[in-house]
C-alpha cells in the first residue's frame, strides 16, 4: 500500500514522487512526478510511443550511456545478479544450453584442445586482475545471424569491449 502523501509534503521531503489517491485526467491511480504533477502512468506510455515512432534515437542514447559508463553497467548487472541468483543461475544455463547446440558434431579433438586453450588464457588474464572476456565474433543467438562455438568464432577482448557490443555482429 502506497502512503497518501501531498505533493507539497514530497517537494519538503526531498522526493521525487507523491501519492493522492485520487486518479489522473485518465484515470490511472499511481504516483505523481513532484517536478511536473504528471502521472507516472502517463509518463511510461508517453516515454513509450516515443520509443516506438523512433527507437533508433533512443538506442542511440541508451547506447551511448553504456559505452561511456562501463563501470556503472557493470555495477548494474552486478547488483541485479547478487539480488536474484535464480535469475542469474537461469540466464546461466540458458546460455550454456545454446553455446552446447551451436557446437558442431564435427569438431575434432583438436578444435577442443584450441577452445579450451583460449577459455585457459582468458582465466589468466582474469587471474592477474585485467578484465577480459571470451566472446563469440559472431554471436550465438544474434538478432540478424547466429554463429557456432568453434574455435575460429573465438576472441579475446576487454570487458569494456565485450559489453559494449552486447549479443551484435560488427561484421
Amino acid at each position: 500500500m502506497i502512503k497518501l502523501i501531498t505533493r507539497q509534503e514530497a517537494k519538503s521531503q526531498g522526493l521525487t514522487r507523491y501519492f493522492t489517491g485520487k486518479p489522473c485526467v485518465h484515470g490511472h491511480v499511481d504516483e505523481r512526478k513532484v517536478a511536473n504533477k504528471t502521472c507516472v502512468v502517463c509518463s511510461h506510455i508517453a516515454v513509450a510511443k516515443s520509443k516506438a515512432k523512433k527507437p533508433e534515437k533512443y538506442n542511440e542514447i541508451n547506447q551511448g550511456w553504456s559505452r561511456r559508463n562501463p563501470d556503472k553497467v557493470r555495477a548494474i548487472h552486478l547488483k541485479q545478479n547478487r539480488a536474484n541468483p535464480a535469475r542469474r543461475n537461469l540466464w546461466t544455463a540458458n546460455y550454456r544450453s545454446a553455446k552446447d547446440a551451436r557446437q558442431p558434431s564435427w569438431l575434432n579433438a583438436g578444435h577442443l584442445f584450441e577452445m579450451e586453450s583460449i577459455y585457459n588464457y582468458c582465466a589468466a588474464l582474469r587471474s592477474a586482475g585485467l578484465d577480459y572476456h571470451v566472446d563469440h565474433i559472431v554471436p550465438l543467438r544474434g538478432d540478424n545471424v547466429s554463429g557456432l562455438h568453434v574455435p575460429w568464432n573465438l576472441q579475446v577482448i576487454t570487458g569494456a569491449e565485450n559489453m559494449s557490443k552486447g549479443n551484435r555482429f560488427n561484421g
